[in-house]
């Protein structure tokens, strides 16, 4: 019988961008080498061609903002490459996120700043049983110290970046050679007046504050119309929203009647106070206090008073289509 100790597994990503870098790799056969333990690489490049860089290159079209990380783990970290350690022998598969697993919930990091859980917040409910986050119970000073005591040099690595298959965070540039092309167009605000010209919708984000003209205040990207190639921009105040719509549901736990917790709509942003509720397998979130530029395409994650992810999703809109 495997356990998770036996094997240590890396996966390698993509073409000439490659998520798990020559020097991961090093480092990972390394600390293989240290606790003693067979190490495999699995290369999953077309997998994740085919599902994370053609989701995210997609998103961009739609003129929304994507969360490949989000999907990566749900699709890749624990779904093929989950799949793979399993039938491989495995009993349990162990992750070096921040977040925490007890009694098949999946709950925040105790370290706040170092809190993944809303990344894992796509992993299906019946795997959490299968998967062990030592880390959730420490800070990363915490996991550096105890490497450095046992003798591991690898304590010293930097924090891995947001976008591991974009390394120098063009992202106009990846999605160019991805096919989608950039087309210039009219900024608007909300009265309709022409103030500007954009350099192509896919550079831009809802919330954005840096749009590229001086208008003598500051303006923010408020929507897309991405038929009519127009950017939206307004003021600060307009961005703000309590109510969104939810798609593509992934429940943790049991969910009867209204749900009571707290949102977050992005990783750095505090979750407010809400209330929900399912219709049509939609999830509709109203908020206590206003919420910042509420963005389509980006995850929405409510969690129990407890700090346990109840459910996740895609944001569709701001509003409640019409409800």
């Amino acid at each position: 019988m495997k356990t998770v100790k036996d094997s240590i597994f890396l996966t390698k990503k993509i073409t000439h961008k490659v998520c798990c870098s020559p020097s991961d790799t090093f480092d990972a056969k390394k600390i293989a080498s240290f606790f003693g333990v067979e190490f495999k690489v699995v290369h999953l490049e077309d997998e994740f061609k085919k599902t994370i860089i053609k989701y995210f290159v997609d998103e961009y079209k739609k003129g929304r903002t994507p969360n490949p990380c989000f999907f990566c783990n749900d699709w890749i970290k624990f779904g093929v490459l989950f799949e793979y350690m399993k039938k491989d022998g495995m009993d349990y598969i162990a992750s070096g996120h921040y977040a925490r697993i007890k009694d098949g919930k999946l709950y925040k990091a105790m370290s706040e700043d170092k809190d993944q859980s809303y990344f894992l917040a796509s992993i299906k409910k019946e795997k959490l049983n299968s998967i062990i986050l030592p880390n959730g119970d420490f800070s990363k000073e915490d996991i550096r110290e105890i490497a450095k005591k046992i003798g591991l040099h690898v304590y010293n690595k930097r924090d891995s970046q947001d976008l591991c298959f974009i390394p120098d965070s063009d992202i106009s540039g990846f999605l160019r050679e991805n096919g989608l092309k950039m087309k210039k167009g009219l900024i608007i605000d909300g009265s309709g007046k022409v103030i500007g010209t954009h350099i192509g919708l896919q550079n831009y984000t809802i919330g954005q504050r840096k749009i590229g003209i001086a208008t003598g205040e500051k303006i923010y990207v408020r929507d897309k119309d991405v038929e009519k190639n127009l950017l939206i921009v307004g003021k600060k105040e307009e961005l703000y929203s309590n109510k969104l719509t939810v798609s593509n549901l992934n429940f943790l736990q049991e969910v009867n009647g209204e749900i009571s917790g707290y949102v977050k709509v992005r990783k750095k942003f505090k979750e407010v106070l809400c209330k929900a509720f399912v219709k049509q397998d939609r999830l509709y979130i109203e908020t206590v206090e206003p919420i910042f530029a509420i963005t389509p395409g980006q995850i929405a994650v409510v969690y129990d008073n407890d700090g346990a992810v109840i459910v996740s999703g895609i944001i569709e809109e701001e509003g409640w289509n019409g409800n």
